[in-house]
């Protein structure tokens, strides 16, 4: 078992002793942030669309196939769920940690929210990938629905997970509203032409022209959120972080063993199932130009509910191991950047965006994507690194302490 040290997620004042942290969580917190490093490495930092022939050139080759195909299948779309789940987690923990009034305790938590805002859009100016301002903001749905049932939100949760309002939009469109006559030529020209200006931007344009480019493309990423069904996938993995707080999932580890080994066989079964029905359309259907609407759909919706029980799985069956002594060589790496996950993010951002920008060594497109997904590694054993230099010696990661001296409106203690 990993031992505990004083966590600092509760909303306790500053004279109050601090509970143990759970270190399975910050393990858990610690392999989301690889995760999400590897999927971004393996896009070169791009967090949006780029010409199709800079794709062509570099997606050919054995090399690149099979790294595509890897992270395709077992990261990309998996991670900013496993981290969602864990920030729907952290606010479960708090509140169940909470000895102040329930009034104090959720004003002091979206005034924290606020802050985390005001951090996520600053790193949006630097890099348009960023999850936080998205948090941010679902954060107060979460809010919202923290005082309903237990059944209720589990429910919402499974719902949203399955990006149901997404896929209800496209039965509507697809098969209820009248027909639209198409538009793809100029639409696809258009979005060629929108490629391009970002790539120029990325790959020639300075520092300046970054953060002024993606000031302009809030409201861009934002739309992406909505029609690809991210916002309600994410604040439904909320939600099910929530619902495994308020059943004390994990502040009862051991108690719950048998709960995670069923979780995770019961996930992993399905996602082969999925995985074999998805095959099969894909023999079928994958030559055909223009599949039927129905089978579009049917295919979206499996990929959807595959992305999320390989998240469940990922979170029930690495909690189980992360439990066993023989794998706290893996386990307390990983929970050293966890406890520093806001520093750790948004420092990989700076690494990232310095490799592969042009204001930096420019190494977009001029790498294949197998090496840009491989960099993930050696930036992510320096997070390592650095996470236990730095937790030596202090007891918050800097923008951890940033934030919480914030919401206290007070400097906290930083060492130890």
């Amino acid at each position: 078992m990993i031992p505990t040290v004083d966590t600092h997620l509760g909303f306790r004042s500053a004279e109050h002793a601090q509970p143990a942290r759970i270190q399975v969580v910050d393990a858990l917190r610690g392999f989301a942030l690889f995760g999400i490093l590897l999927v971004h490495c393996a896009q070169w930092f791009s967090a949006g669309p780029l010409p199709d022939t800079i794709y062509q050139k570099h997606a050919n080759g054995i090399d690149n196939g099979i790294a595509q195909t890897i992270v395709g299948l077992f990261f990309d779309g998996k991670f900013y769920t496993f981290f969602s789940f864990l920030f729907g987690l952290s606010f479960a923990l708090m509140l169940t940690r909470n000895q102040d009034s329930p009034g104090v305790f959720y004003r002091r938590f979206a005034w924290r929210l606020i802050i985390l805002g005001v951090i996520g859009f600053l790193h949006h100016l630097m890099w348009r990938g960023d999850i936080l301002s998205i948090y941010a903001m679902l954060g107060f749905a979460m809010l919202l629905l923290s005082r309903a049932s237990n059944k209720v939100i589990l429910v919402i949760a499974i719902l949203l997970v399955m990006n149901l309002p997404t896929r209800l939009t496209r039965v509507y469109n697809d098969f209820i509203s009248p027909p639209v006559k198409a538009q793809t030529q100029p639409a696809q020209k258009q979005f060629e032409q929108e490629a391009k200006t970002y790539y120029d931007v990325l790959k020639h344009g300075s520092y300046k022209d970054l953060v002024t480019f993606n000031f302009k493309a809030f409201d861009d990423k934002m739309q992406f959120q909505v029609e690809s069904g991210r916002l309600y996938i994410t604040l439904g993995f909320f939600l099910l972080g929530l619902y495994a707080g308020r059943r004390r999932l994990f502040q009862q580890l051991a108690e719950n063993r048998t709960f995670f080994r069923k979780l995770t066989r019961f996930s992993g079964f399905s996602v082969l199932g999925i995985t074999a029905v998805g095959g099969a359309l894909i023999a079928v259907y994958g030559n055909t130009q223009q599949p039927p609407k129905a089978i579009e759909l049917l295919f979206m919706t499996l990929f959807d509910i595959h992305s999320a029980l390989m998240t469940v799985f990922y979170i029930a069956g690495l909690t189980l191991l992360f439990q066993k002594n023989s794998w706290q060589w893996i386990a307390s790496p990983l929970a050293s950047v966890g406890k520093m996950a806001l520093t750790s993010y948004i420092l990989q951002t700076a690494i990232g965006t310095a490799l592969f920008f042009g204001f930096g060594l420019s190494l977009l497109a001029e790498v294949d994507l197998w090496i840009a997904a491989l960099t993930a590694i050696p930036i992510f054993m320096a997070q390592v690194l650095f996470s236990r230099i730095w937790l030596a010696q202090f007891r918050y990661g800097p923008l951890e302490w940033l934030w919480r001296s914030l919401t206290y409106f007070k400097m906290q203690p930083m060492r130890l």
